[in-house]
């Protein structure tokens, strides 16, 4: 029997393309694909970002690309396989628009945005990618665990990420030779989630998410989630003989069922500091 203490999960050599590499989550797990040896592509919808992206990590190529527009979508894995070569081993679509709103409220172009980015521009990247990806490649979709357990005021979002996955179970059907896997993540703290939350408006539904068990004990850390998906991706494509339908990610412990007055006053702080970084 071998033994694989201390073995190493590497992506050398390996092309990948990250969607939402630009803040949060997406960010980290690109930088981490570079220091594993990759060549990634960056894409976000910010030049500003996408730039300081790389100059953090040193490495990687940045394409500039709104998923919500169905050109870009197109343009931005032209533009990626340029880059590397003409082929892909691995893809992240981290990209998720998470806007706020009761049914009775939601506008038609509430639910526009939260279907353009989370549902059509992912379905309309695979298709441009599926002709590149090399065999057995990885492809992984950032959905919600609210998906199935809807949350007061994220309908819109809860809905546009159940229709991702039909659609990540749909592609995985129609082209079983690839691995196509629907990740699902839960609250994770230092992420853009919450940055066009109207403060007023999620000051009022904490109480009924925190009365319905909805918000947990701890939040996870982007940085660490980000590194954890990169090396998930990593032996991924290490053990191609092996699938990966579905993973849920979430923190340990149970819901949180303390001060509603004192966890607002934490989301306060965490919304500020997000609308303040991008000003």
């Amino acid at each position: 029997m071998s033994n694989d203490a201390g073995h190493q999960v590497s992506l050398k050599g390996k092309r990948a393309i990250v969607v939402g590499a630009t803040a949060g989550i997406g960010k980290q797990a690109a930088l981490d694909m570079v220091a594993m040896g990759a060549d990634v592509v960056f894409v976000g919808r910010s030049e500003t970002k996408l730039a300081a992206a790389l100059e953090e990590a040193q490495g990687g190529f940045g394409v500039i690309a709104d998923i919500a527009k169905p050109e870009d979508c197109e343009r931005l894995i032209t533009e990626a396989v340029a880059h590397l070569g003409g082929t892909i081993d691995l893809m992240l679509n981290v990209v998720g628009v998470s806007k706020l709103g009761l049914i009775k409220d939601a506008t038609p172009e509430l639910w526009r945005e939260c279907l353009l980015t989370n549902v059509m521009g992912p379905a309309l990247v695979t298709k441009a990618a599926i002709p590149h990806l090399t065999e057995n490649a990885f492809v992984g979709y950032f959905s919600s665990e609210s998906v199935g357990l809807p949350y007061h005021g994220l309908v819109p979002y809860g809905s546009s990420k159940a229709a991702l996955e039909e659609m990540v179970r749909g592609v995985r059907a129609e082209h079983p030779e690839f691995r196509f896997s629907c990740i699902r993540v839960g609250a994770t703290g230092d992420t853009d989630f919450a940055r066009d939350f109207d403060l007023d408006v999620t000051m009022e539904l904490h109480g009924y998410w925190v009365e319905r068990g909805k918000i947990p004990q701890r939040l996870m850390a982007a940085q660490e989630l980000g590194r954890a998906i990169a090396r998930i991706c990593a032996l991924a494509l290490e053990f191609s003989e092996i699938d990966y339908h579905d993973l849920v990610l979430r923190a340990p412990g149970g819901p949180f069922y303390g001060s509603v007055e004192e966890l607002m006053a934490q989301m306060a702080e965490q919304m500020e500091a997000i609308q303040s970084n991008d000003a």
